[in-house]
């Protein structure tokens, strides 16, 4: 067992002196013999004898000398503070005045010391003097920090803070480790647990031993089970270091010859295996100082790949449609595929224009996988669907703690799962101005910031979106920002409704009928056609899905095109039943929703019944629009912000209100309404 001395001034403060001492021998774990010396109690003649030597204090090192038979063993105690109290001493105003309060002036100017060289000095450091405070010196302060000597402070003072007795420095505790020529894998883990709890002032201060013996120890930490085997050179060839894995895959055989050019990702062969091989040589300027080789088996990349794959699709952020899967036998809708496929072998921001059920986000998904990022992720988001503080939270994540009810972890934005992919920003028109902000400075920096935080984070993410919204009119109005605007339209899409391309409708219905196709009638086909099909593919879609279920399809209102059918074809439902009992001759679509599902709760409300999403789908497909979950979703969202209705959980469901009894009267005004 090593023995040290550690030598005081005197033993006035046995606690503190008995904080460091059970520090040292908390990191050396029983291999060292503490022997306290106080250097007012030393006689002439006396000695200090002791593997190493350690004195509290500079001032010591002069006037130990007598005791001692050699210098060489000599280690004077460098202190510092515990971690924890960093982010305290970081919330003092810069150029504060602080009173520093120490036991002695000695103790007090080396505390003012070590705060210099740990950095922190943005606030004005002022050593306590009791006859400056009898003076009235301190009347202008309120700030003080002392190390566990909390009654030496002025009673005025309204901020102390208390930073406990100094911590050994982590230097010191390395040279003791030196001096003794201790080394074991305990005392090596207490050192580096050590060095997370204390502020140092620079790694570079540490010496060989954390330089080498600790740092190999962390490099086979993090590296051994990465999956690579790591060796490094010197400029001769001699191995310096070599991880676990490399040390198995070798097993003391004679190396291979690794030298030739530097590069990444090169086809070495040894023996049957091939591998992937990263050849980094190190140097200074033109010297050559030695290299690196990382080595990775063939079939454990393969296989890193299978798994990758497959947990990007049970997690669903991975696109599955491609350009194939887009059915179309119109020359405008080739060409618009055309046009999608030169913008996806760019990687410009594309913004995708069309009303809504023509399959933006089927061209999105097929511009990804016919990009070079087809093998990153791809993530999409209607920014519609969510509130402005929650959409920017998904968007770009935060940090622990940044808002009640944020994760206690934390949360990774969209921004960074996506990075090195795609992320698809559908309904980019109903953005707030304030995220419309931040999403521009995406686009021009290629830079995020978490919530609660203020780092930077760099991205390599390509950027689509899609609206159905005119956005040079919401320009013109002042509702979209100019700058954003043509940052998202480099390369502008847009995607023709479906009665613009009336050829695609029945090879439409052929797909999304399957083999039920051939139960359509010709007469039902030619009122399909002339049908303007204001839902667009998702209308058509759902119409054939409801004739698979049912043999017939839904009532599709007077919205036929007059070019292609008679007046008699206009009375009557693709499946040849009663017309509705609305007929919406002077609104639109979105109106006739609104209209739908607005009459629908009054008449709820006055027979004080709830009314549910299910009831209103059944309600709007009994009157010919064919509308899914999530649009109708999407919808009573709107309507709840503009006012005109309440959505509430449980069994009360949703509601109307008086605004929404205004808007109902107002389009009721707009409506021809046939009775029975």
């Amino acid at each position: 067992m090593k023995k040290i001395a550690i030598v005081y001034n005197n033993p006035d403060n046995r606690e503190a002196m008995t904080h460091i001492e059970r520090e040292i021998e908390e990191v050396f774990a029983g291999s060292v013999l503490l022997q306290p010396y106080f250097f007012n109690q030393l006689q002439p003649g006396d000695k200090i004898l002791a593997d190493a030597i350690l004195l509290n204090g500079q001032q010591l090192l002069t006037q130990v000398r007598p005791f001692i038979q050699e210098s060489q063993n000599l280690i004077v105690l460098t202190r510092s503070i515990s971690r924890h109290h960093l982010p305290d001493l970081l919330q003092i105003p810069k150029n504060e005045d602080v009173l520093l309060v120490n036991d002695s002036k000695v103790s007090t100017m080396e505390t003012l010391y070590m705060f210099y060289e740990l950095g922190i000095f943005h606030f004005n450091l002022i050593p306590f003097d009791q006859e400056e405070y009898l003076a009235g010196a301190y009347e202008d302060i309120s700030y003080a920090i002392t190390p566990d000597e909390v009654p030496l402070v002025p009673p005025e003072i309204k901020h102390i803070l208390n930073i406990g007795y100094r911590e050994i420095g982590f230097d010191t505790l390395i040279r003791l480790a030196d001096m003794l020529q201790l080394e074991s894998e305990t005392i090596s883990t207490n050192l580096i647990h050590y060095l997370q709890k204390v502020v140092e002032p620079s790694m570079n201060s540490h010496n060989n031993y954390l330089e080498s013996y600790v740092k190999s120890l962390v490099m086979n930490e993090l590296i051994s089970e990465s999956g690579f085997a790591i060796l490094a050179f010197d400029a001769q060839g001699s191995v310096l270091f070599e991880n676990q894995r490399a040390h198995r895959m070798f097993d003391d055989a004679e190396l291979p010859d690794f030298e030739g050019k530097e590069g990444k990702n090169l086809l070495f062969t040894i023996g049957e295996t091939n591998y992937l091989m990263d050849r980094i040589y190190l140097g200074n300027h033109d010297e050559k100082l030695g290299y690196i080789i990382s080595l990775r088996d063939e079939q454990e990349i393969r296989e890193a790949e299978n798994q990758l794959n497959r947990k990007i699709r049970e997690k669903g952020i991975y696109a599955k449609y491609h350009f194939s899967d887009i059915v179309c036998h119109t020359e405008v809708m080739t060409q618009c595929i055309a046009t999608a496929k030169k913008a996806a072998l760019t990687d410009y921001t594309i913004l995708i224009h069309g009303e809504s059920g023509t399959g933006k986000e089927l061209f999105a998904q097929s511009i990804h996988n016919y990009s070079q990022r087809q093998s990153k992720p791809f993530i999409a988001i209607n920014c519609a669907a969510l509130p402005e503080n929650l959409l920017e939270s998904e968007l770009f994540g935060y940090e622990p703690g940044s808002f009640t009810g944020a994760q206690k972890k934390g949360k990774l934005g969209l921004f960074e799962q996506a990075n090195t992919g795609t992320i698809f920003l559908d309904e980019i028109g109903d953005i707030s101005p304030g995220l419309q902000s931040r999403l521009l400075r995406v686009l021009q920096e290629k830079q995020i910031m978490r919530i609660g935080s203020d780092k930077i984070i760099n991205i390599d993410v390509r950027v689509i979106t899609a609206t159905n919204k005119d956005l040079k009119k919401m320009v013109s109005e002042g509702k979209f920002r100019e700058d954003l605007f043509y940052r998202l339209s480099v390369i502008p899409l847009e995607i023709p409704p479906l009665r613009a391309r009336r050829d695609d409708i029945l090879p439409l219905l052929r797909f999304f009928t399957e083999s039920d196709y051939q139960n359509i009638s010709d007469s039902q086909k030619e009122i399909l056609c002339a049908y303007d099909w204001p839902g667009n593919v998702r209308e058509l879609e759902n119409s054939a899905t409801f004739f698979k279920a049912l043999g017939s399809f839904p009532s599709l209102g007077t919205s036929v095109h007059p070019a292609s059918s008679d007046t008699g074809s206009q009375t009557q439902t693709a499946g040849e039943s009663s017309l509705p009992k609305h007929r919406f001759q002077n609104i639109n679509y979105r109106q006739r929703t609104e209209y739908l599902l607005l009459e629908l709760l009054y008449r709820r409300a006055s027979s004080s019944h709830s009314t549910g999403r299910p009831e209103m789908l059944h309600h709007l497909r009994e009157n010919g629009l064919m509308v899914s979950d999530g649009k109708l979703r999407g919808i009573l969202s709107e309507m709840e912000s503009e006012g005109l209705i309440r959505i509430e959980k449980g069994r009360r469901g949703t509601s109307i209100t008086e605004d929404g009894i205004k808007r109902l009267d107002q389009l009721d005004s707009q409506t021809e309404y046939q009775t029975e």
